[in-house]
């Protein structure tokens, strides 16, 4: 698995084994969160809202874990994780589009967020997630800041590759120089030859390079000392290092256009991970709790343009 091996990521996950629910993390996200809604400290009411960001982390590395460990596939965990992840891109980009002056969101983690939406059969989430960052992205402000050579110090990938299929998906392609992202080659033409090609032989060694693609964005961390997109370290959760989010999403996108795919020998699809290649995510997994319902209640007052929004992830 070249510089990770699976009892690296192991040690990683470990510190999200215990229960997240009753977790330290669990409750700073919280009391954060009621801290700052109720209109103290230095941010606003909305801003204090994304302090629920803070449940991703360890919910998905809570999965991550135990898939790696024991095989065993916790549901419900997932869902909180991608739930909260919906909501704070859909919180992060009301903020955006209020102020001009706002930090452009990343258009990796989109493309991080989508994939693993893809990958786990997530269509309750994921055209809503496309829609928030194709917003982002024609909003012209991954155009270069006064004064400086670009937004991207390296051409995009997974953002790019997410896009790309599932614009792909509609007969569409993005024209990514009119919005100022300096595409991968790799990564662009996957979702727009590898994608398409009808050849099963051809659908698996694009897989099997897309594999080895995933790996070398986990080798900059190696090589620079860097976990950060701008080392092209694109891939940022710890649970999915080992998890294809990539090619299982890509794997899934051929089948959904009819295409079959050769089998795809490479090590990253036998990993412990091997047992989400076919698996997706039970609709209601995770059934709420009234301090889910408390936050999103409050956020809709705040925003009441989030509302929509809001109800996909009750």
């Amino acid at each position: 698995m070249g510089e990770y091996g699976e009892t690296q990521i192991v040690a990683g996950l470990a510190l999200y084994r215990s229960d997240p629910f009753t977790s330290i993390n669990f409750e700073d996200a919280l009391e954060d969160t009621h801290y700052f809604m109720d209109g103290n400290g230095d941010m606003s009411p909305l801003e204090g809202a994304l302090q629920m960001k803070g449940l991703i982390v360890p919910f998905l590395g809570h999965f991550g874990y135990w898939v790696a460990t024991a095989g065993q596939v916790k549901t419900a965990e997932l869902d909180v994780a991608q739930r909260a992840a919906f909501f704070e891109k859909a919180v992060t980009h009301t903020l955006f589009q209020s102020n001009p002056s706002h930090v452009t969101p990343s258009l990796p983690q989109y493309g991080e967020t989508l994939l693993q939406l893809i990958a786990t059969g997530r269509a309750d989430l994921l055209a809503a997630t496309e829609q928030i960052a194709l917003s982002v992205l024609k909003s012209g402000r991954y155009a270069p800041p006064e004064g400086t050579t670009g937004y991207f110090s390296q051409p995009s990938k997974v953002g790019v590759f997410a896009l790309e299929m599932l614009a792909q998906q509609r007969d569409e392609t993005v024209d990514w120089e009119s919005f100022h992202v300096p595409p991968d080659r790799f990564w662009l033409d996957a979702a727009r030859l590898g994608l398409n090609d009808p050849d099963p032989q051809k659908g698996a060694e694009w897989a099997r390079e897309l594999c080895a693609a995933h790996m070398r964005t986990l080798a900059t961390d190696v090589e620079n000392g860097s976990m950060d997109a701008s080392t092209g370290h694109e891939i940022r959760e710890e649970a999915h290092f080992l998890w294809p989010i990539t090619t299982i999403a890509f794997l899934r996108m051929r089948a959904s256009l009819g295409h079959q795919t050769g089998p795809v020998d490479h090590p990253l699809m036998r990993t412990s991970f091997q047992v989400l290649h076919d698996w997706q995510v039970p609709a209601g997994s995770w059934p709420g709790a009234p301090w889910w319902t408390d936050i999103l209640d409050r956020t809709a007052a705040i925003a009441p343009a989030l509302t929509p929004q809001i109800a996909l992830v009750r």
